[in-house]
């Protein structure tokens, strides 16, 4: 039975990584039918570089793209007077995969499955 791989990169993973190695570390990874969850994200246009990068990668017998889903926290100021959004935690998987994702403010719910073999993520 064929399993489904998840990498959990926590954001001290990453930092010390150019915006162009991120990319393509992700990209050969969601190639390889692995699903990333990363610590805090991407800058905005990182993310905008990835999926430039991915649109000009897909080729539809082996990589048709990837699915990304963000989810944000409230970050509170000093007195905890002004509010902004902070990334929280980012999943990056193929988009053949990642059936089913479910997103609501503080939770993310996604059912991942491997073609026709059966398995699943909860």
């Amino acid at each position: 039975m064929e399993g489904l791989k998840m990498d959990f990169l926590s954001s001290d993973a990453l930092e010390g990584s150019s915006s162009m190695e991120k990319i393509s570390m992700i990209i050969n990874r969601v190639k390889a039918g692995d699903i990333l969850v990363i610590e805090g994200g991407l800058s905005p246009s990182e993310e905008a570089e990835l999926i430039e990068t991915t649109m000009r990668e897909i080729d539809i017998e082996n990589f048709v793209g990837i699915d990304v889903h963000t989810l944000e926290r409230d970050e509170r100021s000093f007195f905890g007077f002004s509010k902004k959004k902070k990334t929280g935690l980012t999943i990056i998987g193929p988009a053949n995969v990642m059936r089913s994702v479910k997103k609501k403010s503080n939770f993310i719910s996604m059912i991942a499955e491997l073609g026709d073999s059966g398995a699943s993520v909860h």
